[in-house]
């Protein structure tokens, strides 16, 4: 083991004597290994984007946009127009042409007879007799729809003499079927004399 030993350590000597005498006197040896690099890997970091997204344009207003919303602005009222056209064509006003007879809840005295007829689309004329006290008296008669009610006004036909009293009935009736009901207010020559309830029926 020791000669073993001897022989390892003369070799070595002689690989050291060889390496150290292989260089110039006076040249310092440069290690045959290569320095480590100890520089830290750049991180693989892609700049990030600051710009703001950029939002779904808008078309630009030009002549042929104006034109269009003009156009459709347009359409929505002559749509709306035929509504309401179709509407007043669905609603008309009650049919009250004929012969009706008045009567007052608080006065049994007396009763009032009238022919009515449609004058344009809301007008209402019309005559008859007011009998009160066994006594008859021309009347004539006036109004209009202001839906759904009748305002009709009855005067005395002979109200334009001054010598002479007259009656004026101002009636508000609603329509059912061939009754007609409401109240009224009566005044005498231009006096108001009361009012109530009426009822009118078809004959």
């Amino acid at each position: 083991m020791r000669l073993a030993s001897k022989l390892l350590l003369a070799v070595l000597l002689s690989c050291l004597s060889t390496q150290a005498y292989a260089v110039e006197p006076g040249v310092i040896a440069v290690p045959s290994m290569s320095t480590p690099n100890m520089d830290m890997p750049k991180p693989l970091i892609t700049k990030p984007n600051m710009e703001a997204p950029v939002p779904n344009p808008k078309p630009p207003i030009g002549p042929n946009n104006n034109q269009n919303q003009a156009t459709n602005k347009t359409a929505n009222e002559t749509s709306n127009q035929t509504q309401v056209t179709k509407i007043q064509q669905e609603v008309k006003p009650m049919d009250v042409s004929g012969k009706w007879s008045i009567r007052f809840d608080d006065r049994t005295d007396v009763v009032l007879d009238l022919t009515l007829w449609s004058s344009g689309s809301s007008k209402i004329m019309g005559y008859g007799t007011l009998a009160e006290k066994g006594e008859k008296n021309s009347m004539t008669a006036s109004g209009s729809f202001v839906d759904p009610v009748l305002k009709l006004t009855a005067k005395s036909a002979a109200h334009e003499l001054a010598d002479q009293n007259f009656n004026e009935y101002y009636l508000d009736m609603f329509m059912a079927n061939n009754t007609m009901s409401g109240t009224y207010v009566l005044e005498l020559s231009g006096q108001s004399q009361g009012n109530g309830n009426v009822t009118a029926v078809r004959l």
